[in-house]
């Protein structure tokens, strides 16, 4: 009620109780990024009384934004070094049904090429409910425990949810496997691992 963040020619249009910005767009994935500059947005207009806001500076900031893990494209480390140029490999660290809504919102976005999963997740979130939405936007799924954690649901038990929500699924050992076999598909085609903020984790420490 107190302010509106929409996509415009400028890349995002920001309206408040006083503010009327024209700005870039965030350099986040996503349409749901656009809630999330504009709750940022909000928070410095209601601390406008505090300290002067730049627009520049907003803009600024909205161009150089990263977030580790959340629609982040991998092009450095051992998981993409081997991968086709044709190949793309994204990773998220979204974990419940939100997160999967979410991100099959902007996996329907990504019609060039075929989308494969690779996933895993912990015990204390409901798998099925997150590949849900997922399930209509994905050609099939890879699913792996994460490692070193107690609490991860095993591969199979993940492919199993996989399967009851209508993914074509299969268990492996490892990350690095799901990955070498969704890339040894036809290509072009894009690879997604998701699941777990835990599996994200032990991705960019291996990955950087």
């Amino acid at each position: 009620k107190e302010w509106r963040a929409e996509p415009a020619a400028t890349g995002l249009r920001y309206e408040g109780r006083r503010w009327r910005l024209d700005l870039p767009a965030s350099a986040l994935p996503g349409r749901h990024q656009f809630d999330n500059a504009g709750a940022a947005i909000a928070c410095l207009e209601g601390l406008e009384s505090t300290f002067r806001v730049d627009p520049a500076d907003l803009a600024r900031g909205l161009k150089t934004t990263e977030w580790p893990a959340r629609l982040q494209r991998l092009t450095r480390g051992p998981l993409s070094a081997n991968l086709p140029p044709e190949v793309e490999l994204w990773l998220d660290g979204g974990h419940n049904q939100a997160g999967g809504e979410v991100l099959a919102q902007h996996a329907a976005t990504w019609r060039d090429r075929p989308l494969h999963l690779v996933f895993g997740m912990l015990t204390t979130h409901d798998a099925r409910d997150f590949l849900r939405p997922l399930a209509r936007e994905a050609a099939d799924i890879g699913t792996v425990a994460i490692p070193g954690e107690a609490n991860s649901r095993t591969a199979e038990d993940s492919a199993e949810a996989a399967r009851a929500v209508g993914l074509v699924a299969e268990a492996y050992p490892s990350v690095a496997a799901a990955v070498a076999s969704a890339a040894a598909k036809p290509t072009p085609s894009r690879i997604l691992i998701c699941g777990s903020l835990y599996l994200a984790g032990t991705v960019l420490a291996e990955n950087g």
